[in-house]
């Protein structure tokens, strides 16, 4: 794990610790005579590491004195734009890059990779808050703001802090196989495949964040879905003419206010369907649609699958990582 000042602990820690915690598993219950990983933080210079918690890692290797890696991964945190701009870490970057099994970035450390040069043609995400500056960054990369992680190629990338450690189990799971990651999620007090992706989170926790008419609007609308949400009803409540309404809203969303709304109400609906504890029937009405078919037809057209195909697939058993 590469690390820089600034760093977020959870970010390099997580992960490392699901590598660790396989290490002692394998030994402790399949009889490993060998390690499974051995790993390591690594840093510009060796020695302490002030993260953005305010505890202090240890580099133990300058990159520098690395030695050969087989799985690179690069933190996030908020010094992720200091590093970036540290040429001889993006320099010794892509040079292991070329050379490692399989390479990656935790969070914002997508930065650094998009810095590097390393995203371009790919699939990748990052924490949900820095999507649009991580499109920005790397315009020929392809960016799922909703994924958990992505793979593409030998490049894996999370999205934000917790999500690291999603990451790691699935690099385990390609390791060592499904039995052996559920049994370290399980001892780690975690889902194997957490059910849904980031944008459960990151609508709402956007919408919370904009005390003005048209964000407490949002947020009105994403706990109302079962309401009538109407170009004519929004704007009403928004005391806007309907033209107006729709110009604002678009200019705000980048998206038609009907768009905006179906496609809220295929997330929300595609969120209960993992969690299987409903009918669809019921799902439906719950998330505003007119009636079962007219779920089916929103699916279709935003996710390729008719809703009991998608319960078939991803209930209760969904990754959220996408593989391309």
């Amino acid at each position: 794990m590469l690390a820089f000042p600034g760093a977020q602990i959870l970010d390099i820690t997580g992960p490392l610790e699901v590598f660790s915690r396989t290490t002692r598993w394998l030994r402790d219950h399949a009889g490993a005579l060998k390690p499974a990983y051995a790993v390591e933080l690594i840093a510009a210079k060796r020695g302490p590491i002030a993260t953005s918690g305010g505890l202090q890692l240890v580099a133990t290797r300058s990159i520098r004195e690395s030695r050969p890696i087989d799985t690179l991964l690069v933190s996030g945190g908020i010094g992720h734009e200091d590093a970036a701009r540290d040429s001889a870490i993006l320099a010794w970057i892509r040079r292991r890059s070329a050379t490692v099994q399989r390479f990656g970035s935790i969070c914002t450390g997508a930065m650094i990779l998009a810095r590097a040069g390393l995203l371009d043609n790919r699939d990748v995400t990052t924490h949900w808050s820095h999507c649009d500056r991580l499109a920005a960054a790397a315009p020929r990369a392809r960016v799922d703001a909703d994924a958990l992680y992505v793979r593409s190629g030998r490049l894996y990338t999370s999205a934000g802090v917790t999500a690291g450690m999603d990451l790691a189990l699935a690099l385990v799971e390609e390791d060592w196989g499904s039995p052996v990651a559920l049994a370290v999620a399980q001892e780690l007090v975690m889902f194997l495949k957490r059910p849904g992706g980031q944008s459960q989170f990151s609508r709402f926790l956007r919408a919370q964040q904009h005390d003005d008419e048209l964000g407490r609007l949002e947020f009105w609308i994403l706990q109302n879905l079962h309401a009538n949400l109407s170009v004519a009803a929004l704007a009403g409540r928004a005391n806007m003419s309907a033209r107006h309404f729709a110009r604002r809203f678009a200019g705000r969303f980048g998206a038609t206010p009907a768009a905006y709304v179906l496609r809220a109400r295929v997330e929300a609906a595609r969120r209960r369907i993992e969690e299987g504890s409903a009918r669809l029937k019921s799902i439906a009405g719950q998330c505003g649609f007119a009636d079962e078919q007219c779920m089916r037809r929103a699916f279709r057209r935003a996710l390729g699958v008719a809703p009991a195909e998608y319960r078939t697939r991803f209930g209760q058993a969904r990754g959220s990582i996408r593989r391309r």
